[in-house]
């Protein structure tokens, strides 16, 4: 299961290398881990393991310049971290989607599209800053998703889910030749359960149909992914540094 482990890893490597590009932040991978190059909002990953060898110590080391709350990911679910200082935040699965065509349920009102202005990047953070806190100002805009930086990443396609014109939900999808990555799906709460979350991760699968799609799996959509394929093949765990 470690193969298909480390496509997720490098999945997700690949999303935070692609978004902190647009910010104008590096993501370097060295050794057994990933890590940021600057501060950035903790939406971002300080750093990441990519090998069960990786230690504690070597993985908070690999965040030692940075400042404000951070978070790292063990991503074999291995590390015991709070001996150094470090809480646990969540636990989610890694799943992963065999290529081929995929499909959700068609539902009238509903579409997804891609964001091609920088004025849909703004609609786009804002979406799913509201969908994640419940306000569309949670955190300073351009600080995740900078328009209209965030258009001319290669590999990376932000999607907007609208419903009767109203937006209710995002994903995006980080793709090279290896991969295709499944993030940010997000569906404001009185648009949920209506089969939009599906939609857009369609989308995002969608865009690269012929590679493995990816993703780290909240509980609320576990369900969803299921349904479209994905399967569990093992887990991480985020673990967060408060401000010092």
């Amino acid at each position: 299961m470690d193969g298909a482990v480390a496509l997720c890893i490098h999945g997700d490597s690949l999303w935070h290398r692609l978004g902190l590009s647009a910010l104008g932040i590096g993501w370097e991978e060295r050794g057994g881990f990933a890590r940021r190059t600057a501060d950035a909002s903790p939406v971002f990953l300080g750093a990441m393991t990519l090998t069960r060898e990786t230690s504690a110590e070597q993985l908070d080391a690999a965040v030692s310049g940075l400042h404000g709350a951070v978070h790292v990911c063990d991503s074999f679910d291995v590390l015991d971290m709070e001996r150094l200082g470090w809480r646990r935040a969540w636990t989610h699965p890694w799943m992963l989607r065999e290529p081929g065509p995929v499909f959700a349920a068609h539902r009238d009102g509903l579409r997804v599209a891609a964001v091609r202005t920088a004025e849909e990047v703004q609609v786009f953070e804002r979406t799913v800053f509201e969908a994640a806190d419940g306000r569309p100002d949670s955190l300073p805009a351009g600080s995740v998703h900078p328009a209209p930086e965030s258009l001319g990443v290669p590999g990376l396609t932000l999607f907007v889910a609208w419903l009767d014109g109203v937006p209710v939900g995002t994903s995006l999808a980080a793709v090279d030749e290896r991969v295709v990555q499944v993030s940010a799906v997000a569906v404001l709460p009185r648009a949920r359960r209506r089969g939009i979350g599906a939609a857009l991760t369609a989308a995002a699968v969608a865009v690269a149909p012929d590679r493995p799609a990816v993703l780290d799996s909240t509980s609320f959509g576990h369900g969803v992914y299921l349904g479209l394929g994905f399967r569990d093949v093992g887990s991480n765990s985020i673990w967060r540094r408060d401000p010092r």
